[in-house]
């Protein structure tokens, strides 16, 4: 794959809501002139979280601005480059940074030289940084940075760290940020990069920066304004939407919504040095694949010669899609399709009267359906066919089921009473019911990025959506003993559900009486009807749904990798801040993209929806007359 970019120098900036940045005069003309990353999102809260992760893929259990009481040993991004063919070089820029006051040793310790600081150097919290003199070389300070313009050796991985003046933290000369960090401190650093910029002549024809260079100018995270957050726990308690524009001869204006965060941009970087991946967050996450000129798009729609009453399941076993469809009898059919052609629709041996929906495991189809008021699974291979259907519980609605990253998988369902429940199945088989707590007044959904599996369903009492999440990895846990800020409120759990619920939406931005002349987040909810389906695609989660009174299908996309699963409900509530999580990393504060009409894809009432990823590309099933055949589009990224 062609790079489309020589170079990357990132600049990371501190503490402030996109909007507020927005409200500058000069930020707001450079997000004008390169791609303004509209939706872009800081990992969690506090600074240091966000730089530890932008290099690791991961948190590292770093939930606080303390150094780490010993160096991290995980890999970074270092390693990809160090490792990579082609002789690539990094160097890790750090504004006020004396290096001869830090000279190297086999045990250096890294100290803090204000206005430098080591929460803001993620290069010095890594022991396979730190115990490496040639490494520990390569952090250096702002005069090496254009000396190194100047002479044509710009390396190909630069980052670059101002200090606690110029990236907006403090007021200059001090160490005291004013009540209100907008618009002083934005003020402050925009005035910084305007003449960092205007020394590099960049952006424009006659930068000195090397050409191929991408310039992506971000934030750790969002603070906001304490009148906004008067009352809530934190002045971090909102979406953890952050500024971030790219720059550079290679790019084309414009405006991006998708849900992007600092794992995003890792992948990128990863991607176009052809690095491989830390197997981290960083793996499964999505590229700024507008880099590459590339979109996602529905293909033109066309009929299938499939007929179903009432549900349909599909999933991909290789390269071929499965599906199981419902005669007027309630017998099931399955049939395939592959290279645009379909296979004969035969009986499976079982009968299904409600929902059904099917995921693929390693080498195997698990098809989960209703009858009567039971749950069953059926398993199918290649070698055995379909097994006999196995009992899993007592159903009174829909059903959902997804693959999981150690090729496993999720069930959901819903209860005669109306409760979510689940079951995991591993190596050893299905594991125990467990109940999510929630209700539903009906659909639902499953799918995942990675480690990070979303349940998506119905309000009970609206017609908006809610989400769950489940995380299944260890890196995305986090558990400290209590300091100056962090404690239980932070912790993170693996292999359970939210005990929060969050609203599915999008944070727009609009006044706010205690704040005049500063925009502030409100959260759009999406509204949806019946049924739901949901399955990723290159990172990316699309879910799919006809309108809250309609038969048009919409569609909404989220892609913010390494969610994180709190282990305490959610809440802002500032009487509550030692029995409930802050919700930092969490589902709180993402969003998805808005809204969009799939063309000419309808669904009837009462007629069946199913989606699902095979290979390359989106298919998705749906049937615009109850009774009538299934229409299919493509969905692909080009």
């Amino acid at each position: 794959m062609e790079r489309p970019f020589e170079r990357i120098l990132i600049i990371m900036f501190e503490n402030q809501y996109r909007q507020y940045v927005m409200a500058n005069p000069y930020m707001r003309g450079l997000a004008r002139q390169g791609l303004d990353m509209a939706n872009f999102h800081g990992v969690m809260h506090p600074s240091q979280t966000n730089y530890i992760a932008s290099i690791a893929g991961e948190l590292c259990n770093v939930t606080d601005d303390d150094q780490p009481p010993e160096l991290l040993p995980q890999r970074t991004i270092v390693d990809l480059i160090e490792e990579a063919p082609g002789e690539l070089q990094w160097k890790a820029y750090m504004d006020g940074y004396r290096p001869a006051k830090t000279p190297w040793t086999p045990t250096l310790v890294p100290q803090d030289d204000y206005p430098y600081v080591i929460k803001h150097d993620p290069f010095s919290s890594f022991e396979r940084i730190v115990r490496s003199e040639s490494r520990w070389q390569r952090i250096v300070n702002e005069t090496q940075f254009f000396v190194d313009v100047l002479s044509g050796t710009l390396p190909h991985y630069a980052w670059f760290t101002p200090d606690m003046w110029n990236d907006g933290h403090y007021v200059d000369g001090t160490q005291t940020a004013p009540d209100e960090r907008a618009p002083v401190l934005v003020d402050q650093l925009a005035a910084w990069l305007e003449g960092f910029f205007g020394a590099l002549s960049f952006p424009g024809p006659d930068s000195r920066l090397p050409r191929g260079t991408l310039v992506v100018v971000t934030f750790d995270e969002a603070d906001f304004e304490g009148s906004f957050d008067q009352g809530k726990k934190y002045t971090y308690d909102g979406p953890n939407q952050v500024y971030t524009v790219l720059l550079g001869d290679m790019i084309e204006p414009g405006v991006v919504d998708e849900s992007y965060n600092h794992y995003n941009l890792i992948k990128t970087i990863e991607l176009n040095f052809g690095l491989g991946d830390l197997g981290k967050n960083d793996a499964a996450a999505a590229p700024l694949r507008v880099l590459w000129k590339q979109r996602f798009s529905w293909g033109t729609p066309g009929a299938t010669p499939l007929r179903t009453h009432g549900h349909v399941g599909c999933a991909a076993l290789g390269q071929v899609l499965h599906v199981v469809v419902r005669d007027e009898d309630g017998m099931l059919r399955h049939t395939t399709w592959s290279g645009g052609t379909w296979g004969t629709p035969r009986p499976i041996g079982v009968r299904a009267s409600g929902p059904l929906a099917m995921a693929s495991s390693a080498d195997a189809l698990v098809l989960a359906f209703v009858q009567g008021t039971e749950l069953l699974v059926a398993r199918y291979d290649l070698q055995t066919g379909w097994s006999a259907p196995q009992v899993q519980g007592s159903a009174g609605g829909a059903v959902a089921i997804a693959a999981l990253p150690d090729d496993g998988l999720m069930l959901a369902w819903v209860d005669p009473e109306g409760v979510i429940q689940s079951r995991r199945c591993g190596p050893e088989g299905w594991a125990a019911t467990v109940s999510t707590g929630q209700h539903t007044r009906g659909a639902l959904a499953l799918g995942a990025i990675g480690p990070s599996l979303q349940l998506v369903f119905q309000d009970p009492e609206s017609s908006g959506l809610r989400a769950l999440s489940y995380n299944t990895a260890p890196f995305n846990v986090t558990t400290l003993s209590p300091s100056k800020y962090s404690g239980p409120w932070d912790d993170t759990t693996r292999d359970q559900w939210s005990p929060s619920a969050f609203v599915v939406g999008r944070f727009t931005a609009a006044p706010f009486p205690g704040t005049p002349g500063e925009l502030e987040p409100v959260l759009d909810p999406v509204r949806a009807g019946a049924p739901l389906a949901l399955a990723p695609l290159d990172g990316v989660l699309h879910l799919v749904h006809p309108g809250e009174s309609n038969e048009q299908l919409l569609t909404e996309r989220f892609s913010t990798p390494g969610i994180l699963t709190p282990k305490l409900p959610v809440s802002y509530d500032a009487s509550k801040e030692q029995t409930t999580s802050n919700g930092y990393g969490t589902l709180a504060e993402a969003d998805w993209t808005p809204t969009e009409p799939i063309d000419h894809m309808w669904i009837a009432a009462g007629g069946a929806l199913g989606m699902a990823t095979v290979d390359d590309q989106l298919i998705l099933l749906a049937q615009p007359e109850v009774g009538g055949p299934l229409v299919m589009t493509l969905g692909s990224i080009s």
